[in-house]
């Protein structure tokens, strides 16, 4: 597998507090290709006049500010200009997610004026680092300041507890693989030191112990830290707690590789100190910066040595490692012949509103000109409009702010910047609508540029969550354009339904796509499983607990029906349960306690963790554990992708999956039901028509149902259908069969 094709490098501005992973942070932007040009530091305004080498313990929400006094020195160790300035205000915004500064107090606004002043020295930089590892509170607030600044956000230490080993750390049998990080920082010698500890975990005795140490001392202080809060933190905690990311404990980065630090800090005497709640402190005096020896700054460690986690969690890397029953010699069968729609002069979009759900379909606008930008327009206006008149007996009057999901329709991926440049005025809020984008061609009326469906919750907008990750990091793509990773929405009880956005196999480092030199299929397979990776990863930070249905969009003439194969045969290993040799009834699945618990995973059994997804316990009078699949061929997917993943995923305590001949379903909780239907291919227009009026009549008529979706080969003449239409080149549905068209359906049971 090679490496992603570096991104042209960024200039970087770092923002240190002190602490290890910020400082670990910028060996990763030089590892990736960038360049550092300046720190920035923000310190607490002391409470009154102290000695130089005074340190004061200033608890912030925002800031580590124990050990700030020594800050200065990392302008002469690092040989990086240093910019500082005091903290104002407080923390007046708690919530999770920063949304737009309204108030000037809360002391995450003291970024812009340091930004501003560090961007004025140095105009070549435009992006911003920072050593986020599980805080969204930490994370949310730099990306607001650096998307406000027009700075890159870039946190590479993101979720990292939960990412796959480096190869390095799989072959090191004396890791504790609890403490990855900090070995991974270990192995290229960094020095991190215990300032302070506020855990019950953890007592004065870890103070000044070096948590990255790279012999045996070093491992001994990560065993003691691990063994300690084991008895505190729950298995699901005890990997951020063992790198203080709950506030356990704070570090003070001494010394680092030469190619970073050609200077160490060394403290000449230190004081410990106690608090209230079992809190201990030190108190640093006669900090110093002692040149280190050219020897020792040539100490062979290069920036690539800088540890990344593995590409592929270990589910995936076994799938990609199986053998897929796909003939990749076969010659490719062309997509269905489909004559250009005719103009459209005006489009009667399709409204469905059931429940606390509002999908709005095929809005177009082509009367307000020929060029995707004008119709844009046109669309926004349309919609503004609608959600102005529309006042609920139960939710009231709606905005853009209840969008959760839009499916863009293009005519041509050349369309879309100025489609964008519009479409993001329609939402000011952190959390913008998940969205997917694909580009259909002359499928779409000759006249129709943008052709648009929007999902709407007309639930209460504080039950709502969203996943809205724009930092660059190693765990998923970060979003760099209006839309979320994920939009979830309550049902009733605890189930909820998550929008996910369309997924394409990005190297999330680089925003690179993944390429592989050799034979077509081996690329294409990877991308088509780092690409669904994508939605797992989201998925499991949305908590989704069962996958309702996806649609894998694929581009692409020369081996179609391969490129379905791969996506089918992907998506059926990823939720085929586990053998059971010793059990041959054969009606239905069989749930076996060890397999649905440790079923496809590949790590030390001694090492894992509670199971993810999908979670098979929660299957249960299924025939099937595979839920709806489709995949879909159109002309263009961003960046020039080969796929794009879409997924509809819940959060749920039972799933019941079902198939009878054409119609496979999903089922969640008794109270919201996914179904797909394949129509098969070959059949004319007269035909499909037909089975469409069918699937109307037995399946439209409902008021339950939400959302109705069709995707089709063919151009209608005469059945009006009543929801969203996506024309496309060809349809597949399971085991790859190749159809005329396909039906979602989406509804409250």
């Amino acid at each position: 597998m090679s490496a992603p094709t570096p991104a042209p490098g960024l200039n970087v501005i770092a923002l240190i507090s002190g602490g290890k992973d910020s400082l670990y942070s910028i060996l990763h932007c030089i590892s990736n290709g960038h360049k550092v040009v300046a720190l920035a530091n923000l310190y607490p305004e002391l409470r009154q006049a102290s000695t130089q080498d005074d340190d004061e313990d200033i608890d912030s929400f925002m800031y580590q500010t124990i050990g700030h006094s020594v800050i200065p020195l990392y302008e002469q160790a690092l040989r990086i200009p240093l910019y500082r300035q005091p903290i104002s205000g407080g923390a007046v915004d708690t919530a999770r997610i920063y949304g737009h500064a309204t108030n000037h107090e809360d002391e995450t606004e003291s970024l812009v004026p340091l930004l501003q002043r560090i961007k004025q020295a140095h105009p070549e930089a435009n992006a911003v680092s920072a050593g986020a590892i599980l805080s969204t509170y930490q994370r949310t607030r730099i990306e607001n300041i650096a998307n406000r600044l027009s700075l890159v956000p870039l946190a590479w230490l993101w979720m990292y507890p939960s990412l796959p080993p480096p190869d390095a750390r799989k072959q090191d049998l004396l890791a504790i693989k609890q403490t990855g990080l900090l070995e991974d920082m270990a192995a290229v010698r960094c020095d991190a030191r215990i300032i302070k500890v506020a855990s019950g975990g953890l007592d004065s005795g870890f103070l000044w112990e070096n948590v990255s140490g790279a012999e045996s001392g070093g491992r001994i202080m990560r065993r003691r830290i691990t063994k300690a809060m084991s008895r505190f933190a729950g298995a699901e905690d005890i990997r951020g707690a063992v790198l203080g990311e709950g506030g356990e404990y704070e570090t003070l980065a001494l010394d680092g590789p030469g190619f970073l630090w050609k200077e160490r800090i060394e403290v000449g005497a230190k004081e410990e100190k106690t608090g209230e709640g079992g809190v201990a402190f030190v108190k640093l005096r006669q900090a110093r910066c002692t040149p280190k020896s050219d020897r020792d700054i040539a100490d062979g460690v290069k920036p690539s040595d800088v540890r990344r986690p593995g590409l592929l969690d270990g589910a995936f890397e076994s799938v990609l490692g199986s053998r897929l029953d796909v003939s990749w010699s076969g010659g490719s069968r062309k997509s269905a012949s489909m004559a250009r729609s005719p103009a459209w002069s005006g489009c009667e979009h399709v409204h469905r509103l059931t429940g606390s759900s509002w999908t709005i379909s095929n809005i177009i606008a082509p009367e307000a000109g020929p060029g995707a930008g004008e119709q844009m327009k046109g669309i926004v206006h349309k919609v503004e409009q609608i959600l102005k008149s529309f006042d609920h007996a139960e939710s009231g009057p709606r905005s853009t702010e209840d969008i959760v999901f839009a499916t863009v329709l293009l005519n041509s991926m050349a369309d879309f910047g100025s489609m964008n440049d519009i479409y993001v005025s329609m939402f000011s809020k952190p959390n913008p609508p998940a969205r997917v984008t694909v580009a259909c061609g002359d499928r779409l009326p000759s006249n129709v540029k943008v052709m648009i469906t929007f999902a709407i919750d007309l639930g209460a907008r504080d039950r709502r969550q969203g996943l809205h990750v724009q930092s660059r990091s190693y765990w998923a793509p970060a979003n760099i354009g209006p839309y979320s990773q994920a939009m979830s929405v309550p049902l009733q009880n605890s189930s909820r339904l998550v929008y996910i956005a369309g997924q394409i196999p990005l190297d999330p480092a680089s925003m690179n796509m993944t390429q592989v030199p050799g034979p077509w299929h081996e690329g294409y397979c990877l991308r088509a499983l780092l690409a669904l990776q994508h939605l797992w990863r989201i998925g499991e930070a949305m908590q989704v607990d069962w996958w309702l249905g996806a649609v894998a969009f694929l581009t692409g003439e020369e081996h179609a029906d391969a490129q379905a194969q791969v996506a089918w045969c992907l998506w059926e290993k990823m939720h085929t349960l586990p053998d059971n040799e010793d059990d041959d009834d054969d009606e239905g699945p069989q749930l076996d306690a060890w397999d649905i618990k440790y079923g496809r995973r590949t790590e030390d059994p001694t090492d894992i963790v509670a199971p993810g997804l999908p979670k098979f316990t929660a299957l249960v009078e299924s025939t099937t554990s595979i839920p709806p699949f489709l995949a879909v061929q159109v002309d263009q997917l961003p960046r020039g992708s080969d796929i794009e993943w879409q997924g509809l995923g819940s959060r749920c305590e039972q799933a019941k999956q079902d198939i009878k001949g054409a119609i496979a379903s999903t089922t969640v909780d008794g109270q919201f039901k996914y179904t797909s239907i394949e129509i098969d291919a070959g059949s004319s227009v007269d035909i499909l028509e037909q089975s469409l009026r069918s699937v109307i009549e037995t399946h439209c008529r409902d008021s339950r149902l939400s959302q109705a979706i069709l995707y089709t080969t063919h151009s209608l003449s005469e059945t009006s259908w009543p929801g969203q239409v996506v024309p496309c080149r060809s349809v597949w549905g399971r085991e790859g069969r190749r159809l005329s068209a396909g039906v979602v359906l989406q509804q409250l049971t």
